[in-house]
């Protein structure tokens, strides 16, 4: 059968990054990284690491499946594969990018740009709206965000901060949340944040890995170049795609933690709308939920990318049967309409969608 008619499987994608990977992504694929190298894994991904040259970032296909880049599968035939619709506005891009990260420590502080002023000052299509869910955190250990700007910051100081790579008065900027599994957290382009560590979370965002930092000291001491707070744009341009608005802690928590809507709930089948329209419409994430026996039966209007985040089951389409396995991730493409999820004992899939 034809790949753009079947759900198939995509390989483990690991990413090193600035800040060295945690335990927690280790433990939950169950992989060795004596180095703690890898902070990320990165699925479905068309898009390349922006640190290094060459194909650091892009999936691959599983063997059985006939190998292969998945950003050289869906430009061969990209309207079999995500649809005409979605074909006509972002051709060959899935207009999405998924990630699981889980760093040792602190994230540097940073912001993204929005569509417009990544057009404007890098050329590129997509700006960098993103958001997490919590998976997991780590036992004995407190996880936590930074996000938005607190009442008082500005412009100018701000800037008098980052010249003076002041770690202290940058992180008092900015408001700081403790996050337990199961929370969704909205970080709009411009939004200054930065991810703790101690954490391990499923990252929905647009498809670029474009990154404006107020931050180039490592927790460890070490000292990153100054092109790496603004790609070698300068500091105007790094300042003007930070969203200086600054709001009192309530207000921030609002804007920041979205509160899952129900889908479905029926007997030992569940479903939760993570992220969706009702916060942006750059994607939309939800969780499926099974147990004793139960399936879900669901339409396909786009594509989707579904990850494995727990337990164990079966996908079904049409003749076609999938086994599943936690930690596994599932393209299905445009043209499987329908689909079944099935388990027998417990079974928690991440379902991820495009714009629209």
């Amino acid at each position: 059968m034809e790949l753009s008619r079947m759900p198939f499987v995509l390989k483990r994608n690991r990413v090193a990054y600035l800040i060295k990977g945690g335990t927690l992504l280790k433990e939950f694929f169950r992989y060795e990284d004596p180095d703690n190298r890898y902070s990320q894994v990165w699925l479905a991904s068309t898009v390349t690491s922006s640190l290094r040259e060459g194909t650091e970032g892009l999936s691959v296909l599983r063997e059985d499946y006939g190998g292969g880049y998945l950003k050289e599968l869906l430009e061969r035939e990209p309207e079999a594969f995500l649809g005409r619709e979605h074909t006509e506005v972002y051709g060959a891009s899935p207009a999405v990018l998924v990630k699981l990260l889980n760093s040792g420590t602190r994230l540097l502080v940073q912001t993204h740009p929005t569509k417009e002023k990544a057009k404007r000052y890098f050329g590129l299509p997509f700006g960098k709206t993103e958001c997490w869910y919590v998976l997991a955190v780590e036992k004995n250990r407190p996880a936590y965000i930074y996000a938005g700007f607190r009442p008082g910051v500005t412009r100018e100081c701000f800037c008098s901060y980052i010249e003076a790579q002041d770690t202290e008065k940058i992180l008092n900027c900015l408001h700081c949340f403790a996050v337990v599994p199961g929370d969704v957290v909205y970080i709009p382009a411009g939004t200054p944040h930065a991810l703790g560590a101690g954490s391990l979370v499923a990252e929905i965002q647009e498809p670029v890995d474009i990154t404006l930092r107020a931050e180039r000291i490592r927790p460890d001491g070490s000292v990153l170049p100054e092109e790496s707070l603004h790609g070698g744009k300068g500091m105007d341009i790094l300042l003007d795609c930070f969203d200086f608005t600054c709001m009192e802690r309530e207000r921030a928590r609002e804007r920041f933690f979205v509160k899952p809507q129900p889908l479905v709930s029926d007997g030992d089948a569940r479903a939760v709308r993570l992220i969706g329209r009702g916060t942006t419409d750059r994607f939309s994430m939800n969780r499926i939920s099974l147990s004793d026996g139960g399936g879900y039966n669901a339409e396909n209007y786009h594509f989707v990318i579904a990850f494995i985040a727990d337990g164990s089951g079966e996908l079904l389409a049409g003749d076609q049967s999938l086994k599943l396995e936690r930690g596994m991730e599932v393209f299905i493409p445009h043209g499987v309409r329908q689909y079944q999820y099935r388990t027998e004992q417990t079974l928690e899939v991440l379902e991820c969608f495009p714009p629209g």
